[in-house]
């Protein structure tokens, strides 16, 4: 589950941004710079760093269905995070974009949280776009940042990609099957959605999501993996494949989230 905690007023963001840096950064330069941000994933930036993410996905790549090789094929990814999916892409052979909202106080969220996040000033833009931005200088990845709420994407705004990635940001939407209208609309062979999921079993097999929202919480819908896969059905895709239900745990133990895998296909 995504901890969201500080947030960010009033910045104005081009639609689209390449995060380079003119001058690649030196091995000493991505050391003493990791420090400088709170890191949500944990990502190899190369030269033996690793930043210190409260999420280390690399042992749970299996529970994605990733496509081995995507060579020559066009990825987004929706809600990144600070990148490992998109890095992961990447490295695998895919044309990367990821869609990402253009402001931390644009999270659906109640007026209370909002709020806080407000109050928290400018350390959100840090978390928010500042450490994904450093990552792919790092890197020097080729991944490019659009800034877009989910709700909002359409091909005018964002293109149309082979390949549409969403994960652990479903459960953060009060309406996540309006999120899924939108990614069925910039999404031209197939999708790859995992979020929370309630694995209660008198309702595993049905289509039913639980309702877990509170007036600071970050979480509002936990779907059975059955409903998510008939929730993909109505946002317009043809056909659905259930890849996997696997636990989603912080490093630190605090958060440990069941969370299921579907494939969605246009055709």
């Amino acid at each position: 589950m995504r901890r969201i905690r500080i947030g960010e007023r009033g910045i104005d963001y081009a639609h689209v941004h390449a995060s380079r840096e003119t001058t690649p950064l030196t091995p000493d330069d991505i050391r003493r710079r990791v420090s400088e941000f709170e890191w949500y994933h944990r990502l190899d930036l190369g030269h033996g760093i690793v930043t210190p993410g409260s999420y280390d996905l690399r042992p749970l790549l299996g529970h994605y269905g990733l496509p081995e090789d995507l060579t020559g094929k066009t990825v987004l990814d929706v809600g990144p995070g600070h990148g490992f999916f998109a890095f992961e892409f990447e490295r695998r052979g895919g044309v990367v974009a990821t869609a990402e909202l253009p402001n931390w106080i644009e999270h659906d969220a109640s007026p209370a949280l909002h709020a806080q996040f407000e109050a928290a000033g400018a350390a959100g833009n840090a978390y928010h776009q500042g450490a994904f931005g450093f990552a792919i200088a790092a890197r020097q990845s080729q991944v490019r940042r659009h800034f877009c709420n989910v709700y909002d994407l359409t091909p005018e705004r964002v293109g149309t990609y082979d390949l549409v990635f969403c994960a652990s940001v479903l459960l953060h939407l009060t309406d996540p099957l309006r999120a899924l209208f939108a990614l069925r609309k910039v999404c031209g062979q197939q999708a790859i959605i995992s979020t929370g999921i309630d694995k209660s079993a008198w309702i595993f097999a049905r289509p039913r999501a639980r309702f877990v929202g509170r007036l600071n919480g970050q979480a509002f819908w936990l779907p059975t993996v059955r409903c998510l896969e008939q929730m993909a059905l109505t946002a317009g895709f043809a056909r659905v494949e259930r890849v996997s239900t696997f636990r989603l745990k912080s490093v630190d133990g605090h958060f440990d989230t069941p969370h299921g895998t579907i494939r969605a296909f246009v055709s």
